[in-house]
């Protein structure tokens, strides 16, 4: 007997694993992404601004008010509070916080900031499987399609321009500031030419010019001078010459020599003679006469002579004097009519050197500022650093309160949902179906019926305490619930309710029925129960069906044991009593039989056909 209980469990197992993994494959399969935008999920918006005035920049507020308007899920936004309890019931799939300096970060990007503003998204596995993966890929693609459109290497060359433009901003900047200060220094020097010009060269030159003209006149009267010399020395050298001849004539006709001679003997004779000094000195003067006239005569005649070669020296001297006095003033007149001009322009050019000193100060000013206000990208590492952050401005953290990939303990749930269920069936299956009445048998007593039900829930619980602690064991980390006395609870209440339920289904229907339409509720249940699919992305009739599920009941006391919220009691209550009404229904339907059959065998009535319900018993 005990070989033939081990080969009903053996083909128990093997009908009912291999249903459970289709019928969870087909599941996973489910395409739910043209229903996620009525995925309830809050928005978090904690960002305070940055800036003042028209600069203020609320970068949040315009992010959470995007999100809400894009439909892509079912955004709502609340306050931190409300939206980490409504993940921890089950009200959201998950939440975004928009951090306090979100937009602080976005305003500094290029200067001060050294991350990207963060966005952070929660999930709770132990709510739902699938929202996490539905919720994550979603905002990936969010994230993707309105918060990362530039490319890391564009924005790269982006950086490279803008810190050659700050350099050279700020090159510009001290450039300016020497131009200024050049401007400056041009100025002063242009308004001290054209001081200098209106006041020392203008009348200057004026005075030269009437002085040259002066100058002119005084060499054209000094050259006619010199030429009426020339003219009359000539005239006076004729004459010199002239008399120079005579006194030579004179002096020739007299024997001076001889007279000469007399007359020292004669002095010697009368030495103290008057008359004989005064001959002498005659006689001496006429000898110096006749060597003077001949000398003035040669002086004024002669071009070799000093004072000829001289005279006309000077002539000719009057005359280039002349002619280039009446050229400087011809000159100077052209000169003060140029230096009249020259006025002028000095003082075009001072205005236009203190235009341009203005226009010098205000580039100085601008540039100085400018460069001040431009950012400075560093190094090569800290702009390809930069480029990388400008390119990705917003990142998006994943925080998991319990995450169900990679065997992490997010999954406990629902390994304790399917367990509460499918090791039931599997137990009623291990068991040996017979004829619930037969002509030659007699029915099965309440009192059996209850110590059968007694054994199954006792291998039952066994079964799912074996299949709890594997999953502690297995999962990693191991699950860490905020009751850990309520998911025993609930899980002995769960398992009792459904040993109930599947008993009916048992009772009813027989062994092979029984156990294919208990199949059936389990999987029709794990697609509409709203632990592994998000209950608003399922097809209607499973949304209708979520309602009435007994598995939801498990699911809404499990959350709520694993996260501390309300909920446990209404959840554990209901499990009670489905409970009691299962074990209340399946007692009435043997109870009914057995009269039914009694009935039979008074002749009352036939007794039931081959197509009657079945029930179970206990191998022997």
């Amino acid at each position: 007997m005990q070989r033939s209980r081990l080969i009903r469990l053996i083909v128990a197992l093997l009908v009912t694993i291999p249903l459970v993994l289709a019928a969870v494959y087909m599941w996973v399969l489910w395409d739910p992404t043209k229903k996620v935008n009525q995925m309830p999920v809050a928005i978090v918006n904690l960002d305070t601004g940055y800036g003042e005035g028209e600069d203020e920049i609320q970068a949040g507020t315009s992010v959470a008010n995007n999100l809400v308007e894009s439909g892509s899920l079912g955004f709502e936004i609340t306050d931190q509070k409300d939206a980490y309890h409504g993940l921890r019931t089950g009200e959201y799939y998950f939440v975004i916080q928009i951090p306090q300096d979100f937009s602080e970060t976005l305003g500094t990007i290029a200067s001060a900031a050294e991350a990207p503003a963060l966005i952070s998204v929660t999930f709770n596995d132990y709510n739902t499987l699938k929202a996490s993966q539905i919720g994550g890929s979603a905002m990936e693609k969010i994230h993707q399609s309105v918060l990362k459109g530039v490319a890391s290497t564009t924005v790269g060359g982006l950086v490279d321009g803008v810190q050659t433009l700050s350099d050279g901003l700020r090159e510009a900047a001290d450039g300016s500031v020497q131009l200024s200060d050049g401007t400056k220094t041009l100025a002063d020097g242009t308004q001290t030419l054209a001081t200098g010009i209106d006041d020392d060269l203008v009348p200057g030159v004026g005075r030269a010019t009437e002085g040259s003209a002066q100058l002119a006149s005084g060499a054209s009267r000094l050259s006619d001078g010199l030429v009426t010399l020339q003219g009359g020395t000539d005239t006076l050298g004729d004459g010199a010459t002239q008399v120079a001849d005579g006194i030579e004539r004179l002096t020739g006709q007299l024997p001076l020599a001889e007279i000469d001679r007399l007359l020292k003997q004669a002095q010697q004779v009368v030495p103290n003679s008057s008359q004989l000094s005064t001959v002498t000195e005659l006689i001496e003067g006429l000898q110096a006469l006749k060597a003077g006239s001949r000398q003035i005569a040669t002086e004024l005649t002669d071009p070799n002579a000093q004072y000829r070669g001289g005279l006309n020296q000077l002539v000719d001297g009057g005359v280039q004097l002349k002619e280039g006095s009446a050229e400087l003033a011809t000159g100077m007149v052209q000169l003060d009519a140029g230096v009249a001009k020259l006025s002028d322009g000095a003082g075009q050019l001072n205005d236009g050197a203190h235009q341009l000193e203005d226009g010098a100060g205000r580039l100085s000013d601008g540039l100085t500022s400018g460069a001040e206000q431009a950012p400075d990208f560093g190094d090569q590492e800290e702009r390809v650093s930069l480029a990388s952050l400008i390119s990705t401005p917003v990142a998006k953290e994943t925080v998991h309160i319990a995450q169900a990939q990679f065997q992490g303990p997010g999954g406990a749930v629902t390994i304790l949902i399917i367990a509460t269920m499918l090791l039931p069936i599997i137990v009623f299956m291990s068991f040996r179906g017979h004829r619930f009445v037969t002509d030659d048998e007699t029915p099965r007593s309440l009192p059996f019926m209850l110590r059968r039900g007694l054994v199954v829930t006792a291998i039952s619980l066994a079964a799912v305490l074996v299949a709890g602690l594997g999953a502690w064991a297995y999962l990693d980390p191991s699950p860490d619930p905020v009751h850990m006395w309520q998911v025993i609870l609930i899980s002995m209440a769960a398992t009792v309710m459904n040993v109930a339920l599947i008993s009916i289904l048992f009772t009813l229907f027989g062994y092979v029925v029984g156990s294919l339409s208990s199949l059936a509720w389990m999987m029709l249940q794990l697609f509409s129960y709203g632990g592994i699919w998000m209950i608003q992305t399922v097809p209607a009739p499973f949304q209708w069906l979520h309602w009435i599920s007994p598995m939801t009941l498990v699911r809404h006391g499990y959350v709520a044991a694993f996260n501390g919220v309300s909920g446990f009691w209404p959840a554990f209550i209901g499990m009670l009593v489905i409970a009691a009404l299962g074990i209340a229904a399946t007692l009435a339907a043997v109870q009914y039989q057995r009269r039914r059959y009694e009935r039979a065998v008074a002749g009352q009535e036939p007794p039931p056909s081959d197509s009657d319900t079945q029930e179970l018993e206990p191998a022997t």
